[in-house]
């Protein structure tokens, strides 16, 4: 057996047990038709019981595996099947350092490297991962067949420092089980199959159990989709008797606030009075925004890899725009992971939602959409169109919005030909100012639209998210020959004058200053020194990927308010550089309460603070993932949005925030293989009469409780470990 897996490239690695959370393994035959049906054959799988606390077992140790070389191989792949009714969230971790059993009540060390990434219930699959973005300047890898979402975390590792690789699960909010066949390594992506099994009906809902407000059938989803467009176009008569859409007497038709006045400019700006910070719209309102992203008639499968678990028609579908497409292309070459890498073509993507909708409609299908969800948001009090929302929607809606400007741009966010790390452009160059300028031009046809609130930068820039990240010393680490090297160099020369100082305070030995141009792995490690010099630069670095483009912006457009970057997250102080460019300080913050991001960055910048992006998602609906926020039921999602919202009313720095999205994902998983139950609305268009309640009763009460004059809904939420990749 070993002689048959060595001439086929692959090298088995054993499981055992890490010391930490190691549940329950038992060994188990494989039957010939559980194989066959699997459609991934492996002679014995192991069954794994989880423990909530989650699981570690160790796969890969270099004092134990002596004679594996990590670096003749270029794949690590493992062969799993979720038992639950849910997904499951999975974790490969890489250490430079054997690991020994952490003290009784001290956490375990944090790997250089984790890599996420989520799996459908009932599934088996190969799941390979590429050594390749062990240099970690990918941090969302392309989906493999039968995969959810893989994330990368921490910085770059390289191949020849790894002394350990584990594989772990996330905390539970119960015991589950999973079996896994052989764990190994291989020199070629592995052949494999996934088996048929349809998981979506036709309405594009979960085929694998029942749930209150799951729709029977296409008759039915028709039905009420058209009771739904007869309550909006019903409203429509009342808003013109009344003067806004919006539920609220005191509310006026931007979604502002008529019991406090400010300055009335014809733009939404920033107002500060006695210490709270507020907006104010055109009138002169005060305004807080609630918002809603991803404003979207439905949302779409990616096909691509999970065409196994749809219907044959969508199969059938995908399939001519694929081979209409191929015959166009002249004849390439195929990469080394080819197939499991099919371009993001609009056939990659079936739209269940559209689907409903045109059934119900027919062709006048979009208008019937928008009004519905105009009708909605009003209803909801929902006062802000947010992030990545439908252009067309936007024109129609009539009400306040705002714009992720990298998506209004042809070419993005400001970019070199040369990243520094992930998607950090080299700032020094020419050529980025350059960018930044087209970039501007992006904002030109809103500048004069009342409606904008303001416009985010970009979302989540992908190298912001490594925590501890020092970009100047990824720049030395990378082999290029950028401007921001350059420009180290001369600071370097300017601050010592003489490389035998630069060498005593870093600990090196170069001939020269020309030595700062060769690749310098890990190079803040060498000394405190050189840790500050690095770290001073980086910063000058920040501010100066912000400062090029923020004033571009400021030249096209004096008027609409520059919202910030919406960052993942504040792994580091040096991530507020830059800010004095912002009007706004925007977070995107995943937690029970917005609470501690707006307070850490009101106290590092005395800014207000807007939140991009927040959620809470449950599994008594028709999907298998909670989202990044877990609770108990649809109940208590609306209690988790009061809860959020109303605890962020009362810092004084807290403008509003923008939940994340309207739609639920897709079962399958959307474009990267996210599945949550996120949504105000399900794929038929049903709202979640909860949620809705809660946000009516939030939005009705939020000016009051962000004035002081009532009190923040006060119920902590039923919170549970989530399930999210």
């Amino acid at each position: 057996m070993e002689k048959e897996k060595e001439l086929a490239g692959r090298c088995a690695l054993a499981w055992e047990p890490s010391g930490l959370y190691q549940g329950k393994m038992e060994w188990q035959e494989e039957p010939e038709a559980a194989k066959e049906a699997a459609g991934c054959p492996s002679d014995r799988r192991v069954l794994f019981t989880c423990p909530e606390e989650g699981l570690d077992y160790l796969l890969y140790a270099a004092d134990r595996d002596r004679d594996v070389c990590l670096s003749g191989y270029s794949w690590l792949c493992l062969e799993p099947e979720v038992l639950e009714g849910h997904s499951m969230c999975f974790q490969l971790s890489f250490y430079e350092s054997r690991q020994e059993r952490p003290e009784e009540g001290k956490p375990a060390r944090e790997p250089e490297m984790r890599i996420i990434f989520g799996l459908l219930p009932g599934i088996r699959t190969m799941v390979p991962f590429d050594f390749r973005i062990l240099d970690s300047q990918v941090i969302f890898p392309e989906r493999t067949p039968g995969r959810l979402k893989m994330s990368i975390f921490g910085k770059p590792v390289r191949l020849a420092d790894v002394k350990e690789i584990r594989l772990q699960t996330a905390p539970g909010f119960e015991t589950f089980r999973f079996t896994a066949g052989e764990c190994f390594l291989s020199k070629e992506f592995p052949d494999y199959g996934l088996p048929e099994k349809r998981l979506v009906d036709d309405l594009g809902q979960w085929t694998q159990k029942e749930w209150k407000g799951k729709v029977k059938d296409r008759q039915e989803c028709t039905r009420l989709l058209r009771e739904l467009l007869s309550r909006a176009e019903a409203a429509e008569e009342e808003e013109e008797r009344r003067g806004t859409a919006f539920a609220f007497a005191d509310w006026d038709a931007y979604g502002g606030w008529t019991k406090k006045k400010f300055q009335k400019t014809g733009w939404f700006h920033v107002e500060r009075e006695n210490g709270r910070y507020w907006l104010a719209d055109p009138e002169g309102n005060a305004f807080l925004s609630t918002g809603l992203d991803c404003i979207n008639p439905g949302e779409g499968t990616r096909l691509s890899p999970v065409l196994p678990f749809v219907g044959e028609k969508e199969r059938e579908e995908y399939r001519k725009a694929l081979a209409a497409d191929e015959g166009r292309k002249e004849a390439k070459a195929p990469s080394r992971n080819s197939h499991a890498r099919i371009g993001r073509k609009a056939y990659d993507f079936h739209n269940y939602g559209v689907e409903n909708l045109r059934a119900a409609f027919g062709e006048n299908w979009k208008e019937c959409w928008m009004k519905i969800i105009r009708y909605d948001l009003c209803s909801w009090g929902v006062n802000t169109i947010g992030n990545w929302s439908d252009r067309e929607f936007i024109r129609f809606a009539r009400l306040p919005y705002v714009i992720p400007l990298d998506s209004f741009s042809e070419e993005g966010f400001p970019h070199t030909e040369t990243a520094i790390f992930r998607d950090f452009p080299d700032v020094f160059a020419p050529e980025y100012e350059e960018s930044a300028k087209r970039y501007a031009e992006g904002l030109a046809p809103f500048a004069s639209d009342p409606l904008l609130i303001g416009y985010f930068m970009r979302n989540e820039p992908e190298w912001a998210f490594v925590y501890g990240l020092n970009i100047a010393e990824e720049m030395l680490a990378n082999p290029a020959q950028t401007a921001c090297r350059r420009v180290f160099v001369e600071r370097m020369r300017e601050k010592y004058g003489r490389i035998g100082r630069l060498n005593e305070a870093w600990h090196t030995s170069f001939a020269g200053f020309e030595g700062l141009g060769q690749a310098i792995y890990k190079a803040a490690s060498l000394s405190d020194a050189a840790e500050a010099d690095l770290k001073a630069f980086s910063e000058e670095m920040i501010t100066r990927y912000v400062e090029i483009p923020a004033k571009a912006l400021r030249q096209v457009d004096a008027n609409h308010m520059n919202l910030g970057m919406r960052y993942a997250y504040l792994t580091d102080k040096s991530l507020l550089c830059g800010s004095q460019y912002f009007d706004v300080f925007s977070i995107n913050s995943y937690q029970i309460t917005p609470m501690e991001p707006v307070k850490k960055a009101a106290d590092w910048l005395d800014k207000p603070v807007m939140v991009g992006e927040f959620h809470q998602g449950a599994l008594d609906a028709g999907l298998t993932a909670h989202g990044i926020r877990g609770v108990t039921s649809q109940k208590e999602r609306g209690c988790a949005y009061r809860y959020y919202l109303e605890q962020g009313l009362t810092h004084p720095h807290f403008l509003g925030a923008h939940y994340f999205q309207l739609n639920d994902q897709s079962c399958l998983g959307r474009f990267d293989g996210e599945n949550y139950q996120i949504g105000l609305i399900d794929v038929c268009m049903r709202e979640y009469q909860e949620m809705a309640d809660a946000m009516r009763a939030c939005h009705a009460d939020m000016y009051r409780v962000a004035a002081g004059e009532k009190a923040a809904w006060d119920t902590v939420p039923e919170d549970i470990e989530p399930i999210h990749y």
